[in-house]
Protein backbone atom coordinates (compact mmCIF):
# COMPACT_ATOMS: atom_id res chain seq x y z
CA UNK A 1 0.00 0.00 0.00
CA UNK A 2 1.04 3.60 -0.43
CA UNK A 3 1.98 5.55 2.69
CA UNK A 4 1.54 9.06 1.35
CA UNK A 5 0.56 10.45 4.75
CA UNK A 6 3.77 9.11 6.28
CA UNK A 7 5.94 10.90 3.73
CA UNK A 8 3.92 14.08 4.27
CA UNK A 9 4.48 13.72 8.04
CA UNK A 10 8.25 13.84 7.45
CA UNK A 11 7.72 17.29 5.96
CA UNK A 12 5.54 18.39 8.87
CA UNK A 13 7.13 16.88 12.02
CA UNK A 14 10.25 18.63 13.27
CA UNK A 15 13.12 16.16 13.48
CA UNK A 16 10.80 13.50 12.01
CA UNK A 17 9.59 12.87 15.58
CA UNK A 18 6.25 13.08 17.37
CA UNK A 19 4.17 11.19 19.91
CA UNK A 20 2.52 7.95 18.94
CA UNK A 21 -0.81 9.74 19.38
CA UNK A 22 0.21 12.35 16.78
CA UNK A 23 1.54 9.73 14.35
CA UNK A 24 -1.69 7.76 14.61
CA UNK A 25 -3.80 10.88 14.18
CA UNK A 26 -1.75 11.90 11.13
CA UNK A 27 -1.43 8.49 9.44
CA UNK A 28 -4.75 6.83 10.21
CA UNK A 29 -4.87 3.46 8.44
CA UNK A 30 -1.26 3.85 7.28
CA UNK A 31 0.13 3.69 10.81
CA UNK A 32 0.38 -0.11 10.97
CA UNK A 33 2.46 -0.18 7.78
CA UNK A 34 4.66 2.78 8.71
CA UNK A 35 5.29 1.83 12.36
CA UNK A 36 8.27 -0.35 11.36
CA UNK A 37 10.07 2.83 10.26
CA UNK A 38 9.76 4.44 13.69
CA UNK A 39 11.72 3.92 16.91
CA UNK A 40 11.06 5.02 20.49
CA UNK A 41 12.90 8.06 21.84
CA UNK A 42 11.47 9.08 25.22
CA UNK A 43 8.08 10.58 26.10
CA UNK A 44 6.33 13.85 25.27
CA UNK A 45 5.23 16.44 27.83
CA UNK A 46 2.80 18.22 25.51
CA UNK A 47 0.35 17.37 22.76
CA UNK A 48 -0.71 19.81 20.03
CA UNK A 49 -4.15 21.37 20.08
CA UNK A 50 -6.56 21.22 17.15
CA UNK A 51 -7.01 25.01 17.38
CA UNK A 52 -3.87 26.56 18.91
CA UNK A 53 -4.70 29.75 20.67
CA UNK A 54 -4.19 30.99 24.21
CA UNK A 55 -1.46 30.95 26.81
CA UNK A 56 -2.49 27.48 27.96
CA UNK A 57 -1.78 25.96 24.58
CA UNK A 58 -0.54 23.33 23.74
CA UNK A 59 -2.14 20.70 25.97
CA UNK A 60 0.10 19.58 28.85
CA UNK A 61 0.48 15.89 29.62
CA UNK A 62 -0.45 15.20 33.25
CA UNK A 63 0.27 11.85 34.90
CA UNK A 64 -1.96 11.24 37.93
CA UNK A 65 -1.19 9.24 41.04
CA UNK A 66 -3.63 6.51 40.05
CA UNK A 67 -1.64 5.91 36.84
CA UNK A 68 -4.04 7.68 34.52
CA UNK A 69 -2.67 10.12 31.95
CA UNK A 70 -4.45 13.13 30.46
CA UNK A 71 -3.55 15.86 28.01
CA UNK A 72 -5.04 18.99 29.54
CA UNK A 73 -5.89 22.29 27.86
CA UNK A 74 -4.62 25.15 30.00
CA UNK A 75 -6.78 27.88 28.46
CA UNK A 76 -9.63 29.42 30.43
CA UNK A 77 -12.18 28.79 29.10
CA UNK A 78 -10.87 25.60 27.52
CA UNK A 79 -10.22 25.94 23.80
CA UNK A 80 -10.17 22.19 23.15
CA UNK A 81 -11.11 18.95 24.87
CA UNK A 82 -8.86 17.13 27.32
CA UNK A 83 -7.62 13.71 26.20
CA UNK A 84 -7.45 10.45 28.12
CA UNK A 85 -4.21 8.68 27.15
CA UNK A 86 -2.10 5.68 27.97
CA UNK A 87 1.67 5.28 28.24
CA UNK A 88 2.00 4.23 24.58
CA UNK A 89 0.21 7.37 23.39
CA UNK A 90 2.84 9.68 24.85
CA UNK A 91 5.86 7.69 23.64
CA UNK A 92 7.98 9.69 21.21
CA UNK A 93 8.42 7.87 17.93
CA UNK A 94 10.99 9.18 15.50
CA UNK A 95 12.41 8.22 12.13
CA UNK A 96 16.01 7.04 12.34
CA UNK A 97 17.53 8.67 9.26
CA UNK A 98 20.31 6.12 8.88
CA UNK A 99 17.94 3.18 9.21
CA UNK A 100 15.49 4.74 6.75
CA UNK A 101 18.33 5.35 4.28
CA UNK A 102 19.35 1.67 4.51
CA UNK A 103 15.77 0.50 3.96
CA UNK A 104 15.35 2.77 0.93
CA UNK A 105 18.71 1.64 -0.47
CA UNK A 106 17.61 -1.98 -0.12
CA UNK A 107 14.27 -1.25 -1.80
CA UNK A 108 15.96 0.58 -4.67
CA UNK A 109 18.55 -2.16 -5.10
CA UNK A 110 21.42 0.31 -4.80
CA UNK A 111 24.89 -0.42 -3.47
CA UNK A 112 24.77 1.10 0.06
CA UNK A 113 27.08 3.99 0.89
CA UNK A 114 29.16 3.67 4.04
CA UNK A 115 28.33 6.79 6.11
CA UNK A 116 30.88 8.64 8.17
CA UNK A 117 30.76 9.05 11.93
CA UNK A 118 28.44 11.48 13.66
CA UNK A 119 24.80 12.42 13.37
CA UNK A 120 23.59 12.49 9.76
CA UNK A 121 22.46 15.87 8.45
CA UNK A 122 19.39 16.72 6.38
CA UNK A 123 21.01 15.22 3.24
CA UNK A 124 22.39 11.66 3.18
CA UNK A 125 24.12 9.80 0.36
CA UNK A 126 22.44 6.42 0.54
CA UNK A 127 24.22 4.55 -2.23
CA UNK A 128 24.90 4.08 -5.92
CA UNK A 129 22.67 2.56 -8.57
CA UNK A 130 25.01 0.71 -10.95
CA UNK A 131 24.08 0.45 -14.61
CA UNK A 132 27.02 -1.93 -15.07
CA UNK A 133 29.89 -2.83 -12.76
CA UNK A 134 31.61 0.30 -11.50
CA UNK A 135 29.44 2.76 -13.47
CA UNK A 136 26.20 4.24 -12.21
CA UNK A 137 24.72 7.25 -10.47
CA UNK A 138 24.71 8.28 -6.79
CA UNK A 139 21.44 8.43 -4.84
CA UNK A 140 20.89 11.05 -2.12
CA UNK A 141 18.09 11.39 0.43
CA UNK A 142 16.94 14.75 1.84
CA UNK A 143 14.72 15.01 4.93
CA UNK A 144 14.61 18.78 5.52
CA UNK A 145 11.44 18.80 7.65
CA UNK A 146 9.29 21.87 8.32
CA UNK A 147 12.34 24.14 8.72
CA UNK A 148 13.43 23.64 5.09
CA UNK A 149 14.93 26.78 3.59
CA UNK A 150 16.74 27.77 0.43
CA UNK A 151 20.21 27.50 1.99
CA UNK A 152 22.22 25.36 -0.48
CA UNK A 153 25.08 24.38 1.86
CA UNK A 154 23.53 21.10 3.11
CA UNK A 155 23.12 20.14 -0.56
CA UNK A 156 26.73 20.95 -1.54
CA UNK A 157 27.68 17.33 -2.28
CA UNK A 158 24.56 16.86 -4.40
CA UNK A 159 25.19 20.06 -6.34
CA UNK A 160 28.92 19.47 -6.81
CA UNK A 161 28.80 15.82 -7.84
CA UNK A 162 29.32 15.57 -11.61
CA UNK A 163 27.19 13.49 -13.94
CA UNK A 164 23.75 12.00 -13.41
CA UNK A 165 22.56 11.86 -9.78
CA UNK A 166 19.27 11.38 -7.98
CA UNK A 167 17.86 13.27 -4.99
CA UNK A 168 14.97 11.68 -3.11
CA UNK A 169 12.63 13.74 -0.92
CA UNK A 170 9.54 12.67 1.04
CA UNK A 171 7.13 14.60 -1.22
CA UNK A 172 7.28 16.84 -4.25
CA UNK A 173 6.89 19.88 -1.99
CA UNK A 174 9.57 19.03 0.61
CA UNK A 175 11.95 21.73 -0.70
CA UNK A 176 11.43 25.47 -1.24
CA UNK A 177 11.17 26.73 -4.82
CA UNK A 178 14.50 28.59 -4.73
CA UNK A 179 16.38 25.42 -3.80
CA UNK A 180 14.51 23.39 -6.40
CA UNK A 181 15.59 25.93 -9.02
CA UNK A 182 19.24 25.57 -7.97
CA UNK A 183 19.03 21.76 -8.09
CA UNK A 184 17.32 21.78 -11.49
CA UNK A 185 19.92 24.18 -12.85
CA UNK A 186 22.66 21.77 -11.72
CA UNK A 187 20.93 18.89 -13.51
CA UNK A 188 19.95 17.00 -10.36
CA UNK A 189 17.08 14.56 -10.93
CA UNK A 190 14.49 14.75 -8.13
CA UNK A 191 11.96 12.10 -7.16
CA UNK A 192 9.39 11.99 -4.35
CA UNK A 193 9.29 8.87 -2.19
CA UNK A 194 5.52 9.28 -1.98
CA UNK A 195 5.40 8.67 -5.75
CA UNK A 196 7.77 5.71 -6.09
CA UNK A 197 7.63 3.76 -2.79
CA UNK A 198 5.02 1.47 -1.27
CA UNK A 199 4.91 -0.95 1.66
CA UNK A 200 4.35 -4.57 0.70
CA UNK A 201 4.18 -7.36 3.29
CA UNK A 202 5.65 -4.98 5.84
CA UNK A 203 8.65 -4.04 3.68
CA UNK A 204 9.46 -0.87 1.77
CA UNK A 205 9.58 -1.57 -1.95
CA UNK A 206 9.29 0.20 -5.28
CA UNK A 207 5.88 0.83 -6.78
CA UNK A 208 7.30 0.03 -10.24
CA UNK A 209 10.43 -1.82 -11.47
CA UNK A 210 13.70 0.03 -10.89
CA UNK A 211 14.60 -0.21 -14.58
CA UNK A 212 11.42 1.72 -15.41
CA UNK A 213 11.73 4.33 -12.66
CA UNK A 214 15.42 4.96 -13.37
CA UNK A 215 15.24 4.66 -17.17
CA UNK A 216 16.19 8.29 -17.87
CA UNK A 217 19.06 8.22 -15.37
CA UNK A 218 20.39 4.93 -16.74
CA UNK A 219 20.30 6.36 -20.26
CA UNK A 220 22.17 9.44 -19.01
CA UNK A 221 24.94 7.23 -17.58
CA UNK A 222 25.31 5.54 -20.96
CA UNK A 223 25.29 8.88 -22.78
CA UNK A 224 28.05 10.15 -20.52
CA UNK A 225 30.06 7.10 -21.54
CA UNK A 226 29.52 7.82 -25.24
CA UNK A 227 26.65 5.38 -25.63
CA UNK A 228 28.59 2.44 -24.25
CA UNK A 229 30.75 1.44 -21.31
CA UNK A 230 33.62 3.49 -22.63
CA UNK A 231 36.96 2.62 -21.04
CA UNK A 232 35.85 -0.84 -19.95
CA UNK A 233 37.25 -3.87 -21.72
CA UNK A 234 34.09 -5.79 -20.79
CA UNK A 235 31.04 -4.04 -19.22
CA UNK A 236 29.84 -6.51 -16.59
CA UNK A 237 26.53 -6.45 -14.67
CA UNK A 238 26.34 -4.54 -11.36
CA UNK A 239 26.51 -7.71 -9.25
CA UNK A 240 29.69 -8.99 -10.93
CA UNK A 241 32.37 -10.29 -8.55
CA UNK A 242 36.00 -11.16 -9.14
CA UNK A 243 35.18 -14.69 -8.04
CA UNK A 244 33.00 -14.99 -11.17
CA UNK A 245 35.98 -14.43 -13.46
CA UNK A 246 38.53 -16.88 -14.90
CA UNK A 247 41.58 -15.64 -16.82
CA UNK A 248 43.51 -18.16 -18.96
CA UNK A 249 46.65 -17.34 -20.93
CA UNK A 250 46.46 -19.15 -24.26
CA UNK A 251 49.56 -17.46 -25.74
CA UNK A 252 52.24 -15.10 -24.51
CA UNK A 253 50.19 -12.08 -25.62
CA UNK A 254 46.67 -13.52 -25.66
CA UNK A 255 44.33 -14.45 -22.84
CA UNK A 256 40.73 -15.60 -22.53
CA UNK A 257 38.44 -14.14 -19.87
CA UNK A 258 35.40 -16.17 -18.85
CA UNK A 259 32.52 -14.64 -16.91
CA UNK A 260 29.49 -16.77 -15.99
CA UNK A 261 29.89 -19.08 -18.94
CA UNK A 262 30.77 -16.44 -21.57
CA UNK A 263 34.36 -16.20 -22.85
CA UNK A 264 36.06 -13.29 -24.60
CA UNK A 265 39.57 -13.01 -26.07
CA UNK A 266 41.87 -10.12 -25.10
CA UNK A 267 45.31 -8.90 -26.04
CA UNK A 268 47.42 -6.42 -24.02
CA UNK A 269 46.21 -3.28 -25.82
CA UNK A 270 42.54 -4.11 -25.10
CA UNK A 271 43.27 -4.16 -21.37
CA UNK A 272 45.46 -1.07 -21.30
CA UNK A 273 48.56 -3.22 -20.88
CA UNK A 274 50.43 -2.33 -24.09
CA UNK A 275 53.26 0.18 -24.32
CA UNK A 276 52.26 2.75 -26.96
CA UNK A 277 55.89 3.60 -27.74
CA UNK A 278 57.37 0.18 -28.47
CA UNK A 279 54.20 -1.88 -28.96
CA UNK A 280 55.24 -4.42 -26.34
CA UNK A 281 53.20 -5.56 -23.31
CA UNK A 282 53.66 -3.47 -20.17
CA UNK A 283 55.10 -4.83 -16.94
CA UNK A 284 51.59 -5.39 -15.55
CA UNK A 285 50.89 -7.94 -18.31
CA UNK A 286 54.05 -9.83 -17.36
CA UNK A 287 53.08 -9.58 -13.72
CA UNK A 288 49.61 -10.98 -14.42
CA UNK A 289 51.27 -13.83 -16.29
CA UNK A 290 53.46 -14.47 -13.23
CA UNK A 291 50.29 -14.95 -11.18
CA UNK A 292 48.98 -17.33 -13.84
CA UNK A 293 52.18 -19.39 -13.78
CA UNK A 294 52.05 -19.61 -9.97
CA UNK A 295 48.36 -20.50 -9.66
CA UNK A 296 47.23 -17.07 -8.53
CA UNK A 297 49.53 -16.67 -5.53
CA UNK A 298 52.79 -14.72 -5.15
CA UNK A 299 54.80 -13.96 -2.02
CA UNK A 300 54.58 -10.34 -0.88
CA UNK A 301 58.15 -10.05 0.39
CA UNK A 302 61.20 -10.54 -1.83
CA UNK A 303 64.92 -10.88 -1.19
CA UNK A 304 65.53 -7.21 -0.42
CA UNK A 305 63.47 -4.10 0.37
CA UNK A 306 63.97 -2.64 -3.12
CA UNK A 307 62.58 -5.74 -4.80
CA UNK A 308 59.71 -5.90 -2.31
CA UNK A 309 58.78 -2.26 -2.99
CA UNK A 310 58.91 -2.83 -6.75
CA UNK A 311 56.76 -5.93 -6.36
CA UNK A 312 54.18 -4.01 -4.28
CA UNK A 313 53.96 -1.23 -6.87
CA UNK A 314 53.43 -3.79 -9.65
CA UNK A 315 50.62 -5.37 -7.67
CA UNK A 316 48.95 -1.98 -7.11
CA UNK A 317 49.28 -1.12 -10.82
CA UNK A 318 47.79 -4.47 -11.88
CA UNK A 319 44.86 -4.10 -9.45
CA UNK A 320 44.09 -0.68 -10.92
CA UNK A 321 44.24 -1.91 -14.52
CA UNK A 322 41.92 -4.82 -13.74
CA UNK A 323 39.39 -2.56 -11.99
CA UNK A 324 39.54 -0.09 -14.88
CA UNK A 325 39.07 -2.91 -17.41
CA UNK A 326 36.13 -4.72 -15.80
CA UNK A 327 34.55 -2.10 -13.52
CA UNK A 328 34.47 -4.22 -10.35
CA UNK A 329 35.48 -1.86 -7.56
CA UNK A 330 36.58 -4.46 -4.98
CA UNK A 331 40.26 -5.28 -4.56
CA UNK A 332 41.05 -8.07 -7.08
CA UNK A 333 44.32 -9.17 -5.44
CA UNK A 334 44.10 -8.99 -1.63
CA UNK A 335 46.84 -10.01 0.78
CA UNK A 336 46.49 -13.39 2.47
CA UNK A 337 49.12 -13.85 5.13
CA UNK A 338 52.42 -13.26 3.38
CA UNK A 339 51.05 -13.70 -0.13
CA UNK A 340 49.13 -11.75 -2.77
CA UNK A 341 46.24 -13.97 -3.86
CA UNK A 342 43.94 -13.32 -6.82
CA UNK A 343 40.21 -13.43 -6.10
CA UNK A 344 39.70 -14.57 -9.70
CA UNK A 345 40.96 -17.84 -11.14
CA UNK A 346 44.05 -17.31 -13.27
CA UNK A 347 45.83 -20.03 -15.22
CA UNK A 348 48.70 -20.55 -17.66
CA UNK A 349 48.01 -24.25 -18.21
CA UNK A 350 47.40 -23.77 -21.95
CA UNK A 351 50.55 -21.70 -22.24
CA UNK A 352 52.63 -24.28 -20.39
CA UNK A 353 51.18 -27.14 -22.46
CA UNK A 354 52.06 -25.26 -25.64
CA UNK A 355 55.62 -24.75 -24.45
CA UNK A 356 55.92 -28.37 -23.42
CA UNK A 357 54.65 -29.51 -26.83
CA UNK A 358 57.16 -27.23 -28.55
CA UNK A 359 60.00 -28.67 -26.47
CA UNK A 360 58.89 -32.19 -27.37
CA UNK A 361 58.76 -31.35 -31.09
CA UNK A 362 62.21 -29.77 -30.98
CA UNK A 363 63.59 -32.82 -29.22
CA UNK A 364 61.99 -35.13 -31.81
CA UNK A 365 63.47 -33.06 -34.61
CA UNK A 366 67.00 -33.39 -33.24
CA UNK A 367 66.71 -37.15 -33.29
Amino acid sequence: MRISRFWKALDDFSGAAASRWEWQAMLGAEFASAEQLLSKAGRVRELPCPSPGGAGCPRHVVRHADGSIRAVCGDRPKACADLDLDADDIAILRVDRTNLAKRIARALGVLPHQPGHGTPGPVIRIGTHDVYAGHGFPVFLALPGPSANAEPRPFAEVLDTPGPRLLLTPTGSSLPDALITALDRAGVVRMALADIMIVENGTLTLARPAAEIFAALRDAVLRDAGGSAQGLAWPLPPDARWEDITIRFIADEVLNVTFRGETRRFEPDQLGMKNAKNGKPKAVWTYLKAFALSGGRLAVHRGNPTETSKHQKQKQALSKVLRDSFGISDEPIPTDGGDYVTRFVVSADDLEQGRQGQRQRNFAGRR
